[in-house]
């Protein structure tokens, strides 16, 4: 019997009609607000968790990194991402599989909007096997949505794949049991630079600042940790943690 996987996952951004549609121009612009401090060193060998179409390994590409893989289990978004760019690694295939035969191979791993498809025992082995797959000082990026967020329920059941939600206390906790160090959770929350972009960003600014501080009613000052803004409560979340 095929499980809700088999079926969603086999042609996944086009069960969402156009909400996935491909537009490099919006998504490179993203990319832009989202990623302020790439690696240094452009050989530095990338691996993109849950590549879909490639959007953000072309956006790499274009950066100067030539030492890129794509990983999948949607085989139509592997389509498409082969028809752009035939030239690069893209693999068919689980990744918490994928990255557990790769031990210390990659410099830096990417994964945009997976980790909320995990179940709990299944997010803790992808820890667990995207730290064996890193280089000593590797890297592991993350950004998903943010659980303590307002209105967060609309991402977290608007996907019927999603199985998890995590807030910056949470992510943090799971990364640390997992071995990893130097770990930094921000909040993010894009807006284009078009009129409305701008419209939602103030009003965003307005009701997210408005969230924190009841945020901080509720459960009072946490314990400081420069790098993990635990009080963030815009849309979604951004974390980096590294191998030592």
């Amino acid at each position: 019997m095929s499980t809700y996987r088999d079926i969603l996952y086999r042609d996944y951004s086009a069960t969402f009609g156009a909400q996935k549609a491909l537009d490099a121009g919006v998504q490179h612009a993203q990319y832009e607000a989202t990623y302020d401090a790439l690696p240094s060193n452009r050989d530095a060998t990338v691996a993109d968790l849950g590549c879909g179409k490639g959007e953000w390994l072309a956006w790499m590409a274009s950066k100067g990194f030539s030492k890129l893989t794509g990983v999948d289990l949607s085989p139509s978004d592997l389509a498409i991402a082969r028809q752009n760019d035939s030239s690069r690694a893209w693999i068919e295939a689980d990744v918490i599989t994928f990255l557990e035969s790769q031990a210390g191979t990659f410099d830096l791993l990417h994964a945009k909007d997976i980790i909320e498809h995990f179940t709990k025992d299944e997010f803790i082995r992808f820890l667990t096997a995207a730290k064996n797959a890193l280089k000593p000082g590797g890297e592991l990026w993350l950004l998903t949505f943010n659980a303590q967020s307002p209105l967060s329920s609309a991402i977290r059941y608007g996907d019927f794949t999603h199985e998890i939600g995590l807030t910056p206390a949470s992510i943090a906790q799971c990364l640390r049991a997992c071995g990893f160090s130097h770990i930094s959770v921000q909040g993010r929350h894009y807006c284009s630079n078009s009129a409305s972009g701008q419209a939602r960003r103030v009003l965003g600014e307005i009701f997210f600042g408005l969230s924190r501080l009841l945020l901080k009613i509720r459960h009072g000052e946490a314990a400081k940790e420069r790098a993990i803004d635990l009080h963030c409560t815009q849309p979604d979340l951004f974390t980096m943690a590294c191998k030592v």
